[in-house]
């Protein structure tokens, strides 16, 4: 009967693809040519190490690892051999050949949900054509023209603390994360847009927006197994859960208002004349549509709006800058004196409102933020895939079954670690105080570091490359307003033990309550005016 036909025929096709994946797995496991390399036993026959990576950062087992293995090596997570390395000229080869290292299609989709399909996502020609049009509006022009927006929200943010102050008579007890969070929120909408989004308040104004955007940043500190699944077998994606469902309707908020912000721009820019626009100064989101319309581009090369929605300005760019201030005002609280030093460094200068160059001639600032970006990178490790057949410089040859080996072969679809944090704490590389805050090691840096293929202070965290971080800049400057500002005026303490303050194991690296994790990432502290000696 044609039925039973089909219904065997099903079967038939069924079996068949389960013999072809169970082939192509254990092909996977057990003839792969890392298999070589030295590297720790997997502890799971299926997934490898896996749940362990999903649900922590991996950053002190590769430590570890290095430690036994040596500075090369490989693991297994479900079917694929990783590869893990710290040698910094391997490193140095994957990040500046994107043609070859990318990242993993698995990675660019699952990610996609949050951020869209953005310069930080994008690969290959589509996100070099990105790149020209967006990377105009991220020069250091550009950014000195926002200073203004950086000192209006830092001054929001210390009249609050001193308005929270005076209610609780002299001592504030507030979470520096959220507020940090809220602060960089708002900088990013008018620099971005143009818009305020309104969540510098005490009490914000309900917003679409600002709740999808403090939805995301908000989300569990912890990750459950089923995210793990779906992202290493994406049929399961087509069965959506809650948190699946929370970011697709925060995504699409965020979509509707950047759709009708570029509508405006648009109309905006036809309306103005040349003249008219000289000494305005443009949000990023002019810039990048008036960049998209000029004359000289081929239709080809122009930027969809949904490109320019998923451009990163919001999703990736505050809260990246919330995390790293949050740690920077950790790393004062816990060291009174480098808080106290610092602070008679900011008062040095005679006014609230220095000019960025002011800022920039801050040294020990400088050192003070170098090292909390070294040691608190707000994503602690990154991944590329090799997605052709590849050989892999070393400046530190291995012993590969008994050879000497300065370079190694890299097969097609090979997995890649890019540890972030490991390297910017590498003791070979820093030496033996590395995992310490030291603002004074920047006097006088170790030659080794001059090794690392970074785009700012000898470190990863902005990573390196075309792929490097467009915004960094704009980071850093919002971030030196932001001390100056509040450390002139106030004294920091934890709230909270120093050894209860850890890292959430999600992709972002924010501060979190190691005894109530389900309360989400925050960062209690005490606050006080200081006065003026």
């Amino acid at each position: 009967m044609p039925g039973t036909d089909i219904v065997l025929l099903s079967i038939g096709v069924t079996l068949a693809a389960l013999v072809w994946h169970s082939w192509s797995f254990c092909f996977r496991v057990f003839r792969n040519p890392l298999l070589s390399l030295p590297g720790p036993t997997s502890p799971s026959f299926f997934f490898g190490y896996a749940r362990r990576f999903w649900t922590t950062d991996p950053t002190e087992l590769h430590e570890a690892w290095v430690r036994l293995y040596g500075r090369t090596l490989s693991y297994r997570i479900v079917s694929d051999h990783c590869l893990f390395t710290m040698d910094t000229k391997a490193l140095k080869h994957i990040l500046m050949r994107d043609d070859v290292y990318q990242k993993p299609p698995k990675v660019r989709t699952f990610m996609a949900q949050m951020l869209g399909n953005g310069t930080v996502l994008s690969e290959g020609e589509q996100h070099r054509r990105q790149k020209r049009i967006v990377t105009p509006a991220f020069g250091s022009l550009q950014i000195r023209a926002f200073t203004d927006i950086f000192f209006s929200k830092a001054f929001q943010l210390r009249d609050i603390f001193t308005l929270e102050v005076t209610r609780n008579r002299g001592t504030a007890e507030v979470d520096m994360y959220e507020w940090a969070h809220r602060m960089s929120l708002d900088v990013i909408g008018e620099a971005a847009f143009s818009y305020n989004i309104g969540s510098l308040q005490i009490v914000p104004t309900p917003n679409e927006l600002c709740d999808a955007f403090h939805l995301v940043s908000r989300s569990v500190t912890r990750v459950s197994v089923w995210p793990m699944l779906q992202f290493f077998f994406p049929i399961l994606r087509m069965l959506p859960e809650e948190q699946s469902r929370r970011f697709a309707s925060a995504r699409r908020a965020m979509s509707q208002f950047a759709r009708q912000l570029i509508d405006d721009k648009r109309k905006e820019l036809s309306e103005q004349d040349t003249k008219s626009s000289l000494g305005r100064r443009a949000d990023f989101l002019t810039l990048v549509v008036e960049a998209n319309t000029k004359a000289n581009l081929s239709p080809g090369q122009e930027l969809s709006d949904q490109t320019i929605i998923d451009g990163q300005y919001l999703a990736a760019g505050h809260e990246t800058t919330a995390i790293t201030l949050a740690w920077f005002m950790y790393n004062i609280a816990r060291h009174p004196r480098i808080q106290e030093q610092l602070r008679n460094e900011l008062r040095s200068i005679g006014t609230d409102a220095p000019t960025i160059e002011q800022i920039s001639s801050l040294k020990y600032l400088d050192n003070v933020l170098r090292e909390v970006v070294r040691l608190h990178p707000a994503i602690p490790s990154s991944l590329r895939m090799a997605m052709d057949d590849d050989t892999l410089p070393l400046s530190e040859p291995i012993n590969v079954d008994g050879v000497m080996q300065d370079q190694i072969w890299v097969p097609k679809g090979t997995p890649i670690v890019i540890p972030i944090l490991a390297i910017n704490r590498d003791k070979s590389l820093w030496g033996d105080d590395a995992f310490y805050m030291s603002p004074e090691r920047w006097d006088s840096l170790p030659d080794t570091v001059s090794t690392i293929p970074g785009i700012w202070a000898n470190n990863l965290t902005f990573m390196g490359g075309p792929h490097a971080c467009l915004g960094y800049r704009f980071s850093l400057n919002q971030i030196k307003v932001a001390v100056f500002t509040l450390l002139r005026a106030f004294e920091f303490e934890l709230a909270a033990p120093a050894e209860d303050i850890g890292k959430s194991s999600t992709v972002l690296a924010r501060p979190m309550r190691l005894s109530d994790p389900d309360e989400g990432p925050q960062l209690l502290m005490r606050v006080r005016a200081c006065t003026l000696e």
